[in-house]
């Protein structure tokens, strides 16, 4: 705050026979100031004020943060438009354009550069991106010459799974030689190119046989997907492409498995465990990363809607405003290279593929809701054309993004998920730009 009243400034000279003063004297509000000068002369004693100048005093911006408040503000304005122009419209194919970037990514050697990142990194761009392909390439909705690239791009990723310097990593199982996970996910490929291949249709029908096998011999339920180490999620993406393979032979398998995997059920969520112990009891309960991936093949061995059902109550959630799949039920712990880093208790990687299991239950709302916010935060770049997303650093994730893009919809069932409230969103993006504008009053100066 400022003094009631500022002190008058003042100097004193003289001139032959004249003597002056300077003066110089703001208002108790600063707003004004008055100058001037006095002139005394010998004769007489007579005073005289001569030029009183009276100026008003502004305030004005710093030009360096000012410049930066603009800069910041018309971002924000961006992004807020950006927001508005997402949630009214409807979302675009951009399938075709993440196929033409991964495989450019590929040829550039994306697969190896992802095992950095988590120990299934090589493996998931690769089959991710030869699974949508193969959807792609089977949907007489694409043109034709649509519909050789997709077949193009399966076939060679299915080379690239059978490396056999991939394949060494998961370890010799004597139950199911490379385990479920390597074998499951592989499958899944397999039933794709199998579609327009009689040998590899024949090929996927043994795999089938073979994955069943495993399962139906296996006295826990669950089968190995590194030496000795068993995630349910795995066997079910197993017994899933096993089933879309060989649907009579394993009927009975499914049926039989369903009635004795109860041990294997978290009992406060009543959701098959995230991982077990060589006995196929729960040791972790469940978690968002593999519930994900559970409910998406859920749909392919059994009717049974109350997983979906319970797995949404327990795990899909909003956060400021945007729609995500919690961790853990609680939204309590710590992110993991399943989890990848948790952002208020929601897994990134969760929810890009809850958009898949959404699809896959006919749950349209919850994955349109989910596809929206990948547009929005995802930070697409490119065109239809070749499209990728988090500037092109992470291909693996654009392999999730397409290969939920392309899980084949459901029946459309009513949706029990919360939607995102665009406007907190807007709210919220709007915020940096109010905080320049403050840091610039408050740094602003007076002239």
């Amino acid at each position: 705050m400022f003094p009631q009243e500022r002190p008058s400034t003042s100097i004193q000279g003289s001139r032959g026979t004249s003597k002056w003063t300077f003066y110089k004297h703001v208002d108790s509000n600063c707003a004004t100031s008055q100058e001037g000068i006095t002139a005394q002369q010998p004769e007489g004693g007579r005073i005289a004020n001569i030029g009183i100048v009276t100026k008003k005093r502004t305030w004005r911006f710093r030009k360096p943060i000012l410049i930066i408040t603009l800069v910041v503000s018309l971002i924000c304005l961006g992004a807020i438009g950006r927001v508005g122009w997402i949630a009214g419209s409807s979302p675009r194919n951009h399938v075709m354009g993440q196929l033409h970037y991964l495989d450019s990514a590929l040829d550039r050697g994306a697969a190896r550069s992802m095992q950095g990142l988590f120990p299934e990194g090589e493996f998931f761009t690769w089959v991710l991106t030869g699974v949508a392909a193969g959807r792609v390439a089977n949907d007489p909705s694409y043109s034709p010459e649509e519909q050789a690239f997709a077949r193009y791009l399966a076939e060679r990723t299915l080379f690239g799974l059978d490396d056999p310097s991939l394949i060494h990593r998961f370890g010799d199982i004597p139950e199911l030689d490379h385990g479920i996970f390597y074998r499951g996910w592989r499958l899944t490929l397999l039933n794709e190119i199998g579609a327009w291949d009689e040998k590899v249709h024949t090929q996927a029908q043994q795999e089938a046989r073979e994955i069943l096998r495993a399962v139906d011999d296996s006295t826990s339920g669950w089968v190995d997907s590194y030496p000795n180490q068993a995630w349910p999620c795995d066997t079910v993406v197993g017994l899933g492409a096993a089933k879309v393979a060989a649907p009579e032979e394993a009927a009975p398998v499914i049926s039989r498995w369903l009635d004795r995997i109860d041990h294997a059920i978290d009992p406060d969520t009543g959701l098959l465990a995230h991982s077990v112990d060589h006995s196929g009891v729960a040791r972790e309960p469940a978690r968002g990363s593999s519930q994900s991936i559970i409910a998406t093949f859920w749909p392919l061995i059994t009717d049974d809607t109350g997983y979906w059902a319970t797995y949404s109550k327990n795990f899909v959630t909003t956060r400021l405003g945007i729609v995500g799949v919690r961790e853990y039920p609680g939204g309590h712990g710590r992110g993991d290279v399943d989890s990848g880093p948790l952002i208020f208790g929601m897994s990134p990687s969760a929810s890009a593929v809850t958009q898949a299991a959404a699809r896959a239950h006919g749950d349209i709302t919850l994955a349109t809701s989910l596809d929206k916010e990948i547009e929005l935060l995802g930070i697409p770049w490119g065109s239809d054309k070749e499209r990728t997303y988090l500037f092109g650093a992470m291909p693996v994730a654009v392999g999730f993004f397409v290969w939920a893009d392309t899980t084949p919809l459901g029946t459309e069932i009513p949706t029990q998920a919360p939607r995102p409230t665009w406007f907190i969103v807007s709210i919220i993006l709007a915020l940096p730009a109010a905080l320049m504008w403050g840091v610039a009053f408050l740094f602003r100066r007076r002239v």
